[in-house]
């Protein structure tokens, strides 16, 4: 068990991280506690929890940075999601954040071979004191050790209770779910031993495994029928064994237990977690099937024509709709021009990539919902794109009442003479085409015609310079950073969306994506 202290902040970015997991369907959120009325909102986004967060930690204005953000790991599978969050949340009240009306987000995260979850609260306390954090990293580690001495004897009565729970068959079939709970286990003088990191830590008694032995029911060959087609279809998407197992574990909940040795095994198990089944291989998928493993070139040739279907099918198709496709279909996504899978890659070929960026950029501009034909070509010189035809025009804007609304305020509220600069400075974007004005505001996705909405144009026309008014023939991106860089990051897109050092250590100074993707592991 490791627990890494990750980085303070003043704006919670931790949120949005943990929410872009759960988006991306690596990530979910198991617990939220002491939120308001976000708690029975139903529905919420990751500026609603910020939000709330910032909200609760303005009481005490002295504390700078109030995230607290740390993450819990394990090793491999030793650990459940639960059996983490479960020590998270003694872990959390030793440390003095269990107190009433604390808010806290807990994570758990299925991107990574070791099970591991992040938690999120604030250093404030509920009555606005700031929570010790004096020799923090030390009181942190005096707390994982005094925990887990207390939590390893009960964890092994755990996991022996668990597995007696599952239905299985035969006495090796009971052995392979503690195998996959991180045990190894051996028959000795009436009892299955359990042993773990070198040292026996339990033995349950033979008798009492042999009287929960069970046959399979109906329901249960339904499931085989199930396993034996995601078997195949992730079978064909895996170079070897090793790489299905993490598949069906990460994706399906479902461990495959191979007997005899690792290169040449006579048998497997099938390790249902979801349903709590244990089944045998064969009855499933016979393992000669199982191990029928397609080369990597032919695994991509697969995806390449599937690619071509997609784009045949919808011409518009973008690079994150491709991606959802590809994740359903395949559990791969597209990188930089590349189908990354497993750790290895494949370049696509040209005029795919072509094919996407302009999609891309093409719904990009479409999210701004142009009204008219006028617009459509503003947009489309705007955002270097040659094809204004195949923006379909909308009358309907859902953020074009706010932006007017916003408009008028700053025309109501700003002179003559500072007018100009101001648009300017609160991301405006004017553009004159043939004496009639154009606001595009990035921020709401809106593009609207300014005397039309009823907005005093002539204001502009009396003290604007030609710098400070694009005419539409030579439109070019706002030179704002906020504003230039976000265009830039679409226009360019061409993919979709430490205190320890032991190898299974999820953290690495800060920087969240290295922290799941494990590449600041250490040995």
């Amino acid at each position: 068990m490791i627990a890494t202290i990750l980085p303070s902040s003043n704006n919670f970015h931790a949120v949005a991280y943990n929410e872009q997991k759960v988006a991306e369907g690596k990530a979910e959120l198991v617990e939220m506690l002491n939120f308001g009325y976000i708690s029975n909102a139903g529905q919420y986004t990751s500026d609603d929890l910020v939000t709330y967060l910032k909200d609760y930690s303005i009481r005490n204005t002295h504390i700078k940075k109030p995230q607290f953000h740390i993450a819990f790991s394990c090793r491999g599978h030793e650990m459940t999601h639960e059996e983490l969050v479960n020590f998270a949340r003694r872990y959390m009240n030793e440390m003095g954040y269990g107190l009433p009306g604390q808010p806290m987000l807990i994570y758990a995260h299925h991107d990574t071979d070791n099970n591991h979850i992040h938690v999120i609260t604030s250093r404030v306390a509920p009555d606005g004191q700031k929570i010790d954090n004096n020799h923090e990293r030390r009181r942190s580690q005096d707390v994982i050790n005094r925990l887990l001495n207390h939590s390893e004897n009960q964890r092994v009565g755990d996991s022996a209770t668990r597995a007696l729970d599952y239905r299985y068959s035969t006495v090796q079939q009971f052995m392979a779910i503690l195998e996959t709970m991180g045990y190894e286990c051996y028959r000795q003088d009436g009892d299955i031993l359990l042993k773990r990191s070198g040292l026996v830590q339990d033995s349950i008694p033979l008798s009492l495994v042999e009287s929960h032995c069970q046959q399979l029911s109906d329901s249960d060959q339904r499931r085989k029928a199930q396993l034996r087609a995601i078997l195949k279809k992730y079978r064909d998407m895996s170079a070897d064994k090793e790489e299905l197992q993490q598949l069906m574990r990460d994706k399906f909940g479902v461990s495959l237990v191979f007997l005899g040795s690792k290169d040449s095994p006579y048998g497997y198990m099938v390790v249902d977690h979801h349903t709590k089944t244990v089944f045998k291989g064969s009855e499933v998928l016979k393992l000669r099937d199982l191990l029928q493993f397609q080369s990597r070139e032919e695994r991509f040739q697969r995806m390449e024509s599937f690619i071509d279907q997609m784009l045949d099918d919808n011409q518009n198709l973008t690079t994150r709709e491709l991606n959802k496709l590809l994740r359903r279909q395949f559990g791969c996504k597209l990188m930089n021009g590349a189908v990354l899978f497993n750790g290895t890659s494949y370049e696509l070929p040209q005029h795919v990539l072509t094919t996407l960026r302009s999609n891309d950029r093409l719904s990009w501009l479409q999210s701004f919902h142009p009204s008219s034909a006028e617009e459509a070509v503003i947009l489309c010189k705007m955002g270097k794109y040659n094809h204004p035809e195949r923006l379909t025009l909308d009358s309907e804007s859902p953020n074009k009442d706010r932006t007017i609304h916003q408009l008028k305020n700053l025309f109501d509220t700003t002179p003559d003479e500072s007018l100009s600069d101001k648009l300017h400075e609160d991301g405006y974007y004017i553009v004159n085409d043939a004496d009639r004005y154009y606001c595009i505001d990035f921020t709401n996705k809106v593009i609207l015609d300014m005397e039309h909405e009823g907005l005093d144009v002539s204001r502009l026309k009396k003290q604007q310079t030609q710098q400070e008014i694009t005419p539409v023939q030579s439109v070019q991106p706002v030179q704002k950073p906020n504003i230039i860089q976000g265009i830039r990051k679409v226009l360019q897109q061409s993919g979709g969306s430490k205190d320890g050092n032991r190898e299974h250590e999820v953290g690495g100074h800060g920087n969240y994506d290295d922290i799941d993707d494990e590449r600041k592991l250490k040995r």
